[in-house]
């Protein structure tokens, strides 16, 4: 393991997952990787984690390939070189459309197809790649869109069974992403989908791409911040 990785990009992936749990002895960990920069580094960091026995788990990726991606073979290869397994279920189901963006419904069908093979091969944990720009993104969406505070939590427990969605990248920005994967030289997929981002995120990385014009530690004040709510001084009603 070279020196660079642990300074550049898994440190704070470890800071999240000793600070969450995240991982725990014996887990059986599913990656969503749909191709990009994030998901594909957080699976080569959990393999590095695991080829190196940092911590005691079981790591595989798992990719929907909808009808519209390219360069899949190069992706794949590149994670079996290093020693990882990673499934590519072919299931084309997105309809183009140049009026409505289908991105919602196509992400809410991927995550249920890789739901449903954890389940049926004994997997206990869901890996996604969202970022500490995610992070700040939504919670921005959130103020804007809902007047709420909230955001990405870096684990959650499914109510209907015992699977749980882990989040590891929660503290790594996109810089930092973007440096790895290039040094790293990962192969990304691409896609042929038409569709942009929502309308709202773009809005809200506009904003935040302003604010931090002005204060640069913007980002990492909100995810310090998202941590350290005092609700007697929020409008919350506390019980008495």
């Amino acid at each position: 393991m070279k020196r660079w990785m642990q300074t550049l990009f898994l440190k704070p992936i470890r800071n999240a997952i000793d600070r969450y749990n995240l991982i725990e002895p014996g887990d059986r960990i599913l990656v969503g990787v749909s191709g990009g920069k994030d998901s594909s580094l957080l699976f080569f960091a959990l393999g590095l984690l695991k080829k190196f026995n940092i911590y005691d788990f079981e790591v595989t990726g798992f990719m929907v390939d909808h009808g519209m991606l390219r360069a899949v073979i190069p992706h794949q290869s590149f994670f079996e070189d290093f020693g990882l397994s990673m499934i590519v279920h072919k299931e084309p189901f997105v309809l183009l459309s140049n009026d409505v963006s289908p991105c919602y419904t196509c992400s809410r069908m991927r995550k249920g197809i890789m739901r449903q093979y954890a389940l049926n091969h004994g997997y206990n944990k869901i890996a996604f790649g969202h970022t500490k720009d995610d992070v700040v993104e939504t919670f921005m969406m959130n103020l804007i869109k809902h007047g709420k505070i909230a955001s990405i939590p870096p684990v959650v427990k499914e109510e209907t069974s015992h699977l749980k969605i882990i989040r590891p990248l929660i503290y790594l920005d996109e810089v930092a992403i973007l440096k790895s994967v290039k040094l790293l030289e990962i192969p990304i997929v691409t896609s042929k989908c038409i569709h942009a981002k929502a309308k709202i995120r773009e809005r809200s990385e506009s904003l935040i791409s302003m604010i931090e014009a002005e204060f640069p530690e913007y980002s990492s004040q909100v995810i310090k911040a998202l941590s350290n709510i005092d609700l007697e001084r929020t409008l919350i009603k506390l019980e008495e």
